[in-house]
């Protein structure tokens, strides 16, 4: 079944640009360089991103810069227990109660990276987790799953995709 995004094979004779994305080896790759290149895609290339290796694991990485103005929740997960007394007790449920959601603007893309977002977003189904690096002070690379987007345009080759990024256990 074709796709809606025009998703063709890798053809090493094809030059590519900036947000162009291809398949190779059964995984999507998209060009997160400034200028044209006809360099194979491969998980640690520069030139190409989407996936990539993290501890010897092979995982798909969001490349994407979001737009200023992004919200960061927080809600550690907290047991309690009160006693008779008014005294209450308080600890941490799990070890990883603390993980963060991060609400996010991609404005003013054109349609080609407003394609490729929409196209890793699609490809993940909302269950499928990936790498993503939150900016400042969050900035260590995490693991994410993105449940709801939606898009919008606001003009010819002008689109905005808001996206909800919640931090997951491996």
């Amino acid at each position: 079944m074709p796709s809606i995004f025009g998703i063709q094979a890798y053809d090493a004779n094809a030059t590519y640009s900036r947000n162009d994305i291809v398949k190779e080896a059964g995984y999507f790759y998209y060009l997160n360089a400034n200028s044209s290149t006809n360099s194979s895609p491969f998980a640690t290339s520069s030139t190409w991103g989407g996936m990539s290796y993290v501890n010897s694991v092979f995982k798909t990485e969001f490349i994407w810069s979001p737009s200023y103005g992004l919200t960061v929740s927080v809600e550690p997960k907290v047991k309690s227990m009160r006693f008779g007394d008014g005294y209450e007790q308080r600890y941490a449920e799990g070890i990883n109660n603390s993980l963060i959601k991060l609400d996010l603007t991609f404005d003013k893309r054109n349609s080609k990276e407003a394609a490729a977002i929409l196209h890793f977003l699609q490809q993940r189904k909302g269950a499928e987790s990936f790498y993503f690096t939150p900016p400042e002070p969050y900035s260590i690379r995490k693991n994410f799953v993105c449940r709801s987007w939606d898009s919008s345009v606001a003009f010819h080759d002008n689109y905005s995709i808001r996206t909800s990024f919640e931090e997951v256990s491996i």
